[in-house]
């Protein structure tokens, strides 16, 4: 009966969450309040996840993209820009304006950025520097067509720079040689000055441009003034100095277009979250359905599982990734072959095998989103194969595995201690007695045989002496009236096996 109410409670769970995600409109963005000229039609909303619309179309709209003090540091929030902007060209968009404030953040998914989206796009792409454009966000205006300055702004200082600590001169020399190379060959194919970013980017690189000289210790960074300077009779790098955002639209000449907020609202931002702690959560689900199995009568574990995975799979999908109704159509499959294997037809082997198989493998395709296995199918055929826009997955899978055998350890060494679950195994040490009590003690019960009043599926209960224990099976299951042995006592209760005489 047990398993089969965990079964259910795990359908009910996943049924609530398709029903949050088909009726939540959270991850909207906000929309200027303009009218859609009546001879363009709305391109048809592209169908969602879990059955789910995105009631929002780009088309022939201004798309804002937002580029904060943390969003090109946490790679969740940097995948959200990326997918922005293929919607904005999927669409129709008018125009893509990246409003940028940011001291910087990852470098390599930066030149990623710009290489696999900014330099293919063929959306009108236009930078605001509003105020601060260092580092990953220089690299990211030299991607876009036209830049913008506020009236007090800087851009550049983007050596490249790892938060392991100090890099090596071989190191250092690797990572600059393509990163500057990738940037230089952006830039130049939209329109500016290749030098500029290899001032911005190395070091040991002299620039000299009228007043504006770097020395070779140096970094190249410029005000709102030097860089809309005229060199050649062209600005040295920004296009004028603008005091708003709408004014930047404006002077684009998309001032009748209608303007859409692509950050991300409400329940998008959780998501984004809760798809960063994949790994926390996995930890958790697994750590709390194995303690479900081992614990007879008592359902925490269990309930802590499916709201562990619950979460896991609502967080993954509202965030982009592909924890869609194939993957959880997996997920489930594998966990009905799991119970048939424990609770059914236990010794096959192979159900149990492939459920587990199923059920990590669901997990792991569950956290990769959509713009890595677009990148991954992008890349040429002939190359090396290049896992890594899998790695992310690959590390929340492996922080949940090793994490929830961690968890194992520790409940089987301090369960019997915990006031909350110490009722769910025997006590390893008896009272005194006044030599009436016909309780044994510990070192006594090894080797007691006795009869399964229940079946163990591996947990239940068996008589011994007259005495009902609760006891765990090695075999996995065992039919109640056999006859079985106590072999061992640990954290989690007696262990017994079937009987050989």
């Amino acid at each position: 009966m047990k398993p089969m109410l965990f079964f259910i409670t795990f359908c009910l769970t996943v049924f609530s969450q398709l029903v949050c995600l088909a009726d939540s409109e959270a991850d909207q963005p906000e929309v200027a309040e303009k009218s859609q000229p009546a001879s363009e039609p709305e391109k048809q909303p592209a169908k969602r996840l879990f059955g789910k619309s995105e009631t929002i179309s780009y088309r022939d709209k201004v798309v804002v993209i937002k580029v904060g003090k943390e969003d090109l540091i946490y790679e969740q929030r940097y995948k959200f820009i990326r997918r922005s902007l293929r919607k904005a060209e999927e669409d129709g968009a008018a125009a893509v304006v990246f409003d940028i404030n940011t001291p910087g953040g990852l470098a390599w998914e930066t030149t990623e950025f710009m290489m696999q989206d900014l330099a293919k796009t063929k959306l009108k792409t236009i930078a605001y520097v509003n105020p601060s454009a260092v580092s990953a966000g220089a690299m990211i205006c030299m991607g876009c067509d036209v830049i913008y300055m506020a009236p007090a702004s800087a851009i550049g200082a983007a050596a490249v720079v790892s938060s392991r600590g100090e890099m090596g001169d071989t190191e250092r020399a690797k990572a600059e040689s393509y990163l500057i190379a990738a940037v230089e060959g952006v830039a130049e194919a939209k329109g500016h000055n290749p030098e500029l970013a290899r001032a911005m980017m190395k070091v040991e690189y002299i620039y000299e441009e009228g007043s504006i000289f770097v020395d070779s210790d140096e970094l190249l960074t410029l005000n709102a003034q030097q860089a809309v300077r005229e060199v050649d009779g062209k600005p040295l790098l920004a296009a004028g100095i603008i005091d708003s955002l709408d004014e930047v639209i404006a002077t684009e000449g998309l001032a009748d277009k209608e303007v859409v907020d692509a950050a991300p609202e409400g329940m998008v931002k959780i998501a984004l979250w809760i798809s960063g702690i994949s790994g926390l959560l996995i930890m958790i689900g697994l750590g709390a359905a194995y303690l479900e199995m081992k614990t007879p009568g008592f359902g925490i574990g269990g309930a802590i599982s499916l709201f562990a995975f619950g979460l896991f799979f609502f967080g993954n999908n509202l965030a982009g990734n592909l924890a869609g109704y194939g993957a959880l159509t997996v997920f489930v499959i594998g966990i009905i072959l799991i119970i048939f294997e424990l609770f059914i037809a236990p010794g096959l082997i192979i159900p149990g095998l492939v459920g587990g198989c199923m059920v990590l493998g669901s997990i792991f395709y569950a956290m990769i989103d959509d713009v890595s296995l677009e990148d991954f199918k992008g890349r040429d055929k002939d190359a090396v194969m290049d896992f890594s826009p899998f790695e992310s997955a690959i590390f929340q899978l492996s922080i949940g595995v090793i994490g929830s055998l961690v968890i194992l350890a520790l409940l089987m060494r301090f369960l019997p201690q915990m006031p909350l679950f110490n009722r769910m195994v025997m006590d390893g040490k008896l009272g005194k007695g006044d030599g009436t009590d016909d309780r044994v003690e510990r070192s006594k019960r090894i080797g007691m045989v006795g009869v399964a009043s229940t079946d163990l599926r591996p947990a239940g209960k068996a008589v011994f002496d007259g005495e009902t224990l609760d006891v765990t099976a090695k075999e996995v299951f065992v039919a109640e009236g056999t006859s079985v042995t106590i072999t061992a006592e640990s954290g989690m209760g007696l262990e017994v096996e079937i009987s050989k005489d």
